[in-house]
């Protein structure tokens, strides 16, 4: 019996889940993006002998099968719940104890855990792709891979939009989704709050998370989505510059703070989304997932694809694809 096949385009959660679960029920798989390996939003950042996270600071989940997953990872040791000093407020002010329940961290390199999500997925990094087209991803080399029986486009969508100029079906029913992006920066300072994580009230910085696979003192630092609005086109430089005077503010640091690495996130959170957990093109053999369809944050997206690779998976069984 011939072996099913599928092409994804993106290797963040999404893409990774939905992969892992085709490729444990027997599908070959092919999972295509442009990075340099997993990770989307759970990307590592390499510093010196250790490694810190510019993106999604803490998985959580509200209800089963994610819950049930994290579990799993908790077992396995790649996941620790939150614990220690969770602080809000600001330095002029005064700070509160503050609860993060449900809440999890990485204790691996957050893009090894999405790595070991696509199981026996063939992942092509460095591999952006051009369009999409029934059946087929076209990669920007020119190169055309087909004959899938099902093609998933796993990114943003206003990423997406560009890749679907074949599927006027698909592309008409993202029209509505929208994002909002985020800052984010790695910081290296002494003093300040004793907290593994800090709770902003404030416009222009949303949270700190201590990264402890680095070296001391280095902090992972997310802005606002207004922060992140008003300096989207600004330079790297006038950004870092702009967190780290209003981070000295709200933490009363006397000393300067250094920035070691920064990353603008366009598509950090849907505003809107396309509801349902995916949208498919069930002529072309085309179909979208990812928290642009199904919702914010890792679980959504995660779940987007599961069910997704569930449904093809019947689908398959039943003999309708």
């Amino acid at each position: 019996m011939v072996k099913p096949k599928a092409g994804i385009v993106g290797a963040g959660i999404a893409g990774a889940s939905c992969a892992g679960t085709l490729s444990g029920a027997g599908w070959d798989v092919d999972v295509f993006d442009k990075a340099r390996g997993a990770g989307g939003r759970l990307s590592t950042r390499r510093l010196g002998h250790g490694w810190a996270t510019l993106g999604t600071p803490f998985i959580s989940a509200r209800r089963d099968p994610f819950r049930s997953q994290l579990r799993e990872w908790v077992r396995k040791g790649w996941l620790e719940a939150v614990r220690g000093d969770v602080l809000q407020g600001r330095a002029t002010v005064s700070w509160a104890q503050a609860q993060m329940q449900n809440h999890y961290r990485p204790t691996i390199e957050p893009s090894q855990l999405v790595r070991r999500l696509l199981g026996e997925a063939s992942l092509h990094a460095h591999s952006p792709v051009a369009a999409l087209k029934p059946r087929t991803i076209v990669l920007a080399d020119g190169r055309e891979m087909g004959d899938y029986d099902c093609v998933i486009c796993s990114v943003p969508t206003p990423q997406a939009l560009p890749l679907l100029e074949a599927l006027p079906l698909l592309r008409e029913s993202l029209g509505e989704v929208r994002y909002r992006p985020v800052w984010s920066f790695l910081m290296r300072w002494e003093g300040g709050p004793a907290a593994h994580v800090v709770k902003f009230d404030d416009h222009l910085l949303q949270l700190a998370v201590r990264q402890t696979g680095a070296g001391p003192g280095l902090w992972a630092v997310h802005s606002s989505y207004e922060f992140a609005e008003t300096y989207l086109e600004a330079s790297v430089e006038e950004a870092s510059t702009r967190a780290a005077s209003a981070l000295m503010g709200l933490l009363g640091l006397p000393w300067p703070v250094e920035v070691e690495a920064s990353h603008l996130w366009r598509y950090a959170r849907p505003e809107t989304t396309a509801g349902g957990f995916w949208l498919s093109d069930r002529e072309n053999r085309v179909a979208l997932i990812g928290d642009g369809i199904a919702g914010v944050g890792v679980e959504r997206a995660w779940e987007s694809g599961l069910r997704l690779a569930q449904a093809l998976i019947q689908a398959r069984e039943a003999g309708t694809i």
